[in-house]
């Protein structure tokens, strides 16, 4: 578990909610941020805790905003509940506009595309693989080795000795490609 070092408030977040609060003609220091930031870690914490033990009281593991408005009263600071009523109430109203607003994108995206295909004018997406078509013969071999692909000069007979330049040549072809140095050796 994080400790309340490790703990802080995203640096922009932070700046924005300060410059909001203060006029424009007011600059911040660098510590009076950090101790802001501290503070504000640390307030959360308290009032997370003092939460908790609120909800732990009626025997519910999980908070609920009336275990936070208990804890602001609990912890001397009664005057703020009122105002965070008004706004968790906005901040309720704007994410249930902003959910029904999506659906009813979706609803009418999904309707715009049953009109379409009524009038045979849908349009399948294009897979990236069938994009570009490639000719095979054009394709470079994929999983070979160097080996695999170079063809000796002379086949190799089923009996080696009836034909022992082809061995001695399938051998200089795989110490060429194993040991670059193996030629230079055998014309010294």
């Amino acid at each position: 578990m994080a400790t309340l070092e490790d703990l802080d408030f995203p640096k922009a977040v932070l700046m924005r909610m300060i410059k909001s609060s203060l006029p424009d003609t007011i600059a911040i220091q660098k510590e009076a941020r950090s101790a802001v930031s501290k503070s504000a870690t640390v307030f959360v914490s308290y009032l997370a805790a003092a939460a908790n033990d609120c909800a732990r009281t009626d025997g519910r593991k999980t908070i609920m905003p009336n275990d936070v408005y208990r804890a602001l009263e609990a912890v001397g600071l009664a005057e703020f509940v009122p105002e965070l009523v008004v706004q968790l109430e906005k901040h309720s109203v704007l994410v249930k506009e902003k959910k029904e607003a999506a659906a009813k994108d979706k609803a009418e995206k999904e309707e715009e595309t049953e009109t379409d295909d009524e009038r045979g004018e849908a349009v399948e997406p294009v897979d990236e693989a069938d994009a570009e078509p490639v000719d095979e013969a054009d394709a470079e071999p994929v999983g070979e080795t160097i080996a695999e692909t170079v063809e000796p000069s002379v086949e190799p007979s089923a009996d080696p000795t009836a034909n022992p330049s082809a061995t001695e040549t399938n051998e200089t072809n795989a110490m060429d490609i194993d040991d670059p140095d193996a030629k230079r050796q055998r014309t010294e």
